[in-house]
């Protein structure tokens, strides 16, 4: 049997890993799948430090969960440069409206 803390983690981490997925799946917001990258990451992270935990070396996992998070905050903080270049350009954040627009729909 899973120990409890072991499980909380694992359950965490899942919960993290999955609203991040479904915020990258939905792609209604453009600042909505940032975030949603973002919270992608921090699952993936939690897993990596788990799987340290119990392989008794946290040491390294730690190491690459640092280095995880130093390009989590390089891509994020890239993502939303982007973001805010595409909402000066295109005025919406709605990723439907942008599509439409860049192909002549609407103005």
């Amino acid at each position: 049997m899973i120990p409890y803390g072991t499980a909380f983690v694992l359950l965490a981490a899942g919960a993290l890993f999955a609203i991040g997925l479904l915020g990258l799946i939905a792609r209604s917001n453009l600042i909505k799948m940032v975030m949603g990258l973002e919270l992608l990451g921090k699952g993936a992270s939690l897993l990596f430090i788990l799987g340290g935990y119990l392989a008794g070396d946290t040491g390294v996992s730690q190491a690459v969960v640092f280095t995880l998070i130093a390009i989590e905050a390089v891509v994020a903080g890239l993502a939303l440069a982007l973001v805010i270049l595409l909402c000066r350009v295109w005025k919406t954040f709605d990723i439907a409206r942008i599509s439409r627009i860049a192909r002549g729909g609407e103005r």
